[in-house]
């Protein structure tokens, strides 16, 4: 049986394609070392502009590119540290001032401004009631609203009203309310128990 021959574009995808992987594999790792894209596509002949195209187009290279670029940064910030401890160590008066200055609070030259302001002025008890009352129907009219009540917040309060002088009635402590002869109140009875 005869084997099948590959076009020769066949031939020359396959190898565009085994060659962007080895590309792609040689720049990830320069990025390790040099966490610059410009430096590490020009030391491995890959132009800045592809390895943008090949993010976009590859999300598995995205993310291995943003791994290895924090992995880069990391290993830079590791030697820069090493170089500075060095120096501390030499006895270099820049560099000791430099670690002073971002890891001890007494040598650091950060101002802190603290500030306070006072604002005085007069609300009458007038437009108090009235902030209040229509911050209180602002918030209430919402409630009612979400939970489908069609009443407004003036009519809700005044039901409010009504049921809460219901139940005082009930138990013997609204105000101005007659007691009929020979009914005891709620508040009546409980104190006869409490007294047992």
């Amino acid at each position: 049986m005869a084997r099948k021959r590959k076009s020769a574009k066949d031939a020359r995808l396959a190898t565009l394609a085994a060659q962007t992987k080895i590309q792609k594999a040689e720049l990830l790792g320069q990025l390790k070392k040099t966490p610059i894209i410009q430096t590490a596509c020009n030391k491995v002949a890959v132009g800045r502009s592809t390895y943008y195209v090949w993010r976009k187009d590859d999300k598995e290279f995205a993310r291995s590119a943003d791994k290895a670029l924090r992995e880069g940064k990391g290993f830079i910030s590791d030697m820069a540290i090493s170089q500075l401890i060095k120096k501390i160590q030499e006895g270099n008066t820049t560099s000791i001032i430099f670690w002073l200055k971002n890891h001890h609070a007494d040598y650091n030259d950060r101002i802190i401004h603290e500030h306070e302001h006072e604002h005085h002025f007069e609300i009458t008890k007038e437009d108090k009631d009235n902030i209040a009352m229509a911050l209180r129907n602002i918030g209430l009219a919402s409630i009612l609203k979400m939970n489908g009540d069609t009443r407004t917040p003036d009519e809700y309060s005044e039901d409010n009203r009504r049921e809460e002088e219901r139940r005082k009635k009930e138990i013997g402590t609204f105000r101005g309310q007659k007691k009929e002869p020979g009914k005891k109140t709620l508040g009546e009875l409980l104190k006869e128990e409490g007294d047992e």
